[in-house]
C-alpha cells in the first residue's frame, strides 16, 4: 500500500510536462512523503518516537522558473456546531418595599386612641391599595413600634424603625408630648415624613410648625373656629348677645379661651364675653357655676377636661345649666361621652366625626370594614389613620413613588385627597389638613346601643369655613 502511494506522486511529478515544478510544489509532497513514512514506522513500532523536522531543509534544490505554478485546490472545512448550552434564566428581583413605620400606644395612657390609629391605617391600606398592598409595584411593609404613650420611648421607636428598619415615612403618635418629642428628633436627625396623628397640641402644624410635619387630625383651632362661629351666631340672634366662658385657671386653658373670644368677636363684634376662670384643683364648682348664672349669657363655652368633669357635669345638671342656657363644648370619643353620661344630654358640641355623618365612598367602605373586622363601629380618630394612607399614596402618585422628602414636601403642600369626611387639604403654610367640622346636639340614646348620648348633626362646616387661623412661628 505504501510502495503504491509512492509511486503515484512520483508518476504525478514526472507527468507534469512543465519545465520544471516549483519550489512550493515539491516541498508539499515532500512533507507528505514524510507523514506517510511516520506513519508506517508507528504501525510496525508501537513505541512512538516524536520529531520535528523543517520542511524547507528536507527538500532538495530546485531551480525556479517564471511558469506559474499549479494552483492547489483549497479545502473549505465544514464548521461542526457546538452543542448548545442552556443558559440560566436570571430570577427578577423584586422591587424594594416601601417602608412605613408606625408608633403607636397600644399600652399607656393613650391606648385606645392608639388602637383606633392602628385599625384605622391598616383599613386604608387594604383600601386605598383595593387588597394588593402595593403602591406604584412596591410592597407596603408597615412597622409598628409601641411607645407606650411615653415621649422617650417614642423617640427611641423613630430612631430604630428610619435607623435599624429603613422607614421612609413615619406615622403617629396618640398623646402630643410623644409626637412633640418625635417631631424635634425628626426635625434635626431622622429628617422624614412625619404623618402626625391622632394629636390634640394646636402647636403641632402651628407654633412648632416642622417643614416633614404634615397634620391629619384635627386642631382644637379648628374646633374653636367652629364652635365660636356657631356660638357667636346664637348669642346675635338674642337680645344679650352674651357669651360665657369657662375654663381652667392655667397656660393652656387662658389660650384656649383667648382664642375662642377671638374668634366669636370676629363673627359679631358686638358680642360681650365674660370669663369664669376655674381652679384646676376644684372639686365643688358651685360658686363657678353662678358666676356663669349671674352673667345671664345666651351661650356658654365650656371647655374643661379631667377627673371632675363628671363631677362638674352632674353640678351644672342640678343648677339647669344645661337646660337654660346652650351650652357648647368639644365632644370627645365615645369613652369620654360615656364617662360624662346623661348628664351632656340636650347640650351642644363640636365634633370632628361621627361615623354616621360623612356620606362617601370612602366612609361607606371604612364603617362596612369596621363592622365585619370588628364588630362595633369607628370611633373618633378611625378615620384620621385611615386618611393618613390615603395621603401617603396621593403624594407618592405625585413623585412618581419617591420617598425623597425633599420631593415629597412640595408634593403634599396644598394637596388634596380622598379621605371618610370628603376631601381634605394640606394647608401650605403650615401643613394643617383642613377639614370639614360638625356642630352636634347630644341626644340620649334609647335604642341601648351606645350607652352613651349619641351626636344629632345641626351643620356640617366645611373644610374653609373652619380653617384656624395660621400660627406658623
Amino acid at each position: 500500500m505504501f510502495r503504491a502511494k509512492v509511486l503515484f506522486y512520483k508518476e504525478a511529478i514526472l507527468n507534469a510536462r512543465r519545465p520544471a515544478l516549483t519550489y512550493c510544489l515539491l516541498a508539499v509532497l515532500l512533507l507528505a512523503l514524510t507523514t506517510l513514512l511516520a506513519a508506517c514506522s508507528d504501525a510496525e513500532n508501537p513505541t512512538p518516537v516524536i520529531t520535528t523536522t523543517s520542511a524547507t531543509s528536507a527538500a532538495p534544490a530546485l531551480t525556479a522558473t517564471s511558469v506559474p505554478p499549479t494552483p492547489i485546490p483549497t479545502l473549505t472545512a465544514t464548521p461542526i456546531p457546538p452543542t448548545a448550552t442552556a443558559v440560566p434564566t436570571a430570577t427578577p428581583v423584586p422591587p424594594k418595599p416601601l417602608v412605613i413605620g408606625l408608633i403607636t400606644s397600644r399600652t399607656g395612657a393613650y391606648a385606645a386612641y392608639g388602637e383606633m390609629l392602628e385599625r384605622g391605617f391598616m383599613l386604608g391600606l387594604n383600601y386605598y391599595t383595593q387588597g394588593t398592598n402595593k403602591i406604584n409595584g412596591h410592597e407596603v411593609k408597615v412597622l409598628i413600634e409601641d411607645d407606650s404613650s411615653d415621649p422617650d420611648k417614642a423617640v427611641a421607636a423613630a430612631r430604630k424603625l428610619v435607623q435599624q428598619e429603613g422607614a421612609e415615612i413615619l406615622v403617629g403618635t396618640p398623646g402630643s408630648p410623644a409626637a412633640q418629642a418625635v417631631s424635634a428628633v425628626n426635625d434635626t436627625e431622622l429628617k422624614k415624613i412625619f404623618m402626625a396623628t391622632p394629636v390634640a397640641d394646636p402647636s403641632l402644624a402651628g407654633l412648632s410648625f416642622s417643614r416633614y410635619l404634615f397634620r391629619l387630625s384635627s386642631s382644637p383651632d379648628q374646633a374653636v373656629m367652629t364652635g365660636a362661629t356657631y356660638a357667636a351666631t346664637l348669642a346675635s340672634a338674642t337680645r344679650n348677645e352674651r357669651i360665657a366662658s369657662f375654663y381652667p385657671a392655667t397656660p393652656a386653658g387662658q389660650s384656649l379661651n383667648t382664642t375662642w373670644k377671638e374668634a366669636a368677636l370676629a363673627t359679631d363684634d358686638n358680642i360681650s364675653w365674660v370669663e369664669v376662670a376655674v381652679p384646676t384643683t376644684a372639686t365643688d364648682f358651685t360658686t363657678y357655676i353662678q358666676k356663669v348664672l349671674n352673667a345671664n349669657p345666651d351661650v356658654l363655652v365650656l371647655n374643661w377636661s379631667g377627673s371632675t368633669t363628671a363631677k362638674l357635669y352632674l353640678q351644672m345638671q342640678a343648677k339647669n345649666v344645661f337646660s337654660e342656657i346652650d351650652t357648647i363644648s368639644p365632644v370627645g370619643d365615645g369613652t369620654s361621652l360615656k364617662a360624662a353620661g346623661d348628664d351632656l344630654i340636650g347640650t351642644l358640641g363640636v365634633s370632628s366625626y361621627w361615623y354616621q355623618f360623612p356620606k362617601t365612598a370612602e366612609n361607606d367602605a371604612l364603617v362596612k370594614a369596621f363592622k365585619d373586622k370588628y364588630n362595633t363601629f369607628p370611633d373618633l380618630y378611625v378615620p384620621d389613620g385611615f386618611a393618613a394612607f390615603s395621603a401617603i399614596q396621593a403624594a407618592l402618585a405625585r413623585t412618581g413613588g419617591d420617598t425623597d422628602p425633599e420631593k415629597l414636601i412640595p408634593a403634599l403642600e396644598g394637596m388634596s385627597f380622598a379621605t371618610p369626611k370628603g376631601k381634605e387639604t394640606f394647608r401650605k403654610e403650615d401643613h394643617l389638613a383642613l377639614q370639614p367640622m360638625y356642630i352636634v346636639r347630644l341626644l340620649r340614646d334609647n335604642t341601648g346601643t351606645y350607652a352613651f348620648p349619641i351626636p344629632q348633626l345641626i351643620k356640617e362646616l366645611s373644610p374653609e369655613e373652619a380653617a384656624a387661623p395660621v400660627r406658623k412661628s
